[in-house]
């Protein structure tokens, strides 16, 4: 038996190198998408977009993250290349919604646990930890992401230029002690990793990894048994024409498992959903 667990041990490590081989060899790209010009262009262009909702949000909940503290964060960490138009307000709507959150719970918070798939560069799970430190309260952040945290890669981004490639660990290195604090990265697929996690209580989440109703649900499904009353989960993408799979679990969610949910508008057709557990 002990032979067999060795050889086991070193199959399922093969296994696991082979399963993020492609994630951990430059995903992005080999080298620079664009020059540093560009990156500047689209921040700038980003910077200045108008969000109504989503600052009408912030004055509700009492709550607004610092503008410049969020640009900045959003240059190295949003600001890339793609087809779609960049849109970073998730960051806002993730800070007002913890920062109320807190404030509405924090005689009964000892050590608040959040949840977050899909970290990428790692601009929410910052916001998050903005939110817990200027609340002055104790927490972590647990996020999981295909991504690596410890290998050196290109990130489409504008350090590209500036640093070659780096590690999520340098990319975040203007933000080490926030990061140090209250962040943990995992590297894995949700839908492997999630059944393993040993938490008592998630008392808020934010879940922008996969994009399909299936897998929505799935992560649904392992949240909502470690939330009460009042505990929130936030998804990003609440949008039909792009991504239908979405929507029907999120409305599915609200309809079946007594999840409230507040849709808030963005520009280019992007809407966020904040589901507050209401039983």
């Amino acid at each position: 038996m002990r032979l067999f667990s060795t050889l086991l041990k070193h199959v399922l490590y093969r296994l696991d190198n082979l399963a993020y081989k492609k994630w951990n060899n430059q995903p992005f790209s080999i080298k620079p998408i664009s020059n540093k010009e560009k990156y500047y262009d689209l921040w700038t262009k980003a910077s200045l977009k108008n969000n109504p909702e989503v600052n009408q949000y912030e004055e509700t909940t009492g709550y607004k993250i610092e503008n410049d503290w969020l640009n900045n964060l959003a240059l190295r960490t949003q600001i890339v290349i793609k087809k779609s138009e960049l849109n970073y307000a998730h960051g806002k709507i993730l800070y007002s919604s913890l920062r109320e959150y807190i404030s509405r719970n924090k005689t009964n918070l000892e050590n608040l646990v959040i949840l977050e798939t899909g970290t990428a560069r790692g601009f929410s799970s910052l916001c998050m930890a903005k939110a817990l430190n200027d609340s002055n309260i104790s927490g972590s952040i647990l996020t999981f992401d295909v991504l690596p945290h410890t290998k050196k890669i290109y990130w489409n981004c504008i350090t590209d230029h500036i640093e070659g490639p780096i590690t999520r660990q340098e990319l975040l290195e203007p933000w080490k002690y926030l990061v140090d604090k209250y962040i943990i990265f995992h590297q894995g697929y949700s839908n492997i990793e999630l059944k393993k996690i040993g938490l008592q209580r998630i008392n808020f989440a934010f879940l922008d990894g996969a994009h399909t109703y299936e897998d929505v649900l799935f992560e649904f499904n392992i949240i909502e048994k470690h939330q009460e009353d009042g505990d929130i989960i936030v998804f990003d993408d609440y949008n039909e024409k792009l991504f239908p799979g979405i929507v029907k679990a999120v409305n599915e969610i609200s309809n079946k498992f007594g999840y409230e949910k507040k849709i808030i508008k963005s520009f280019n057709d992007r809407s966020y959903v904040v589901a507050r557990r209401t039983c």
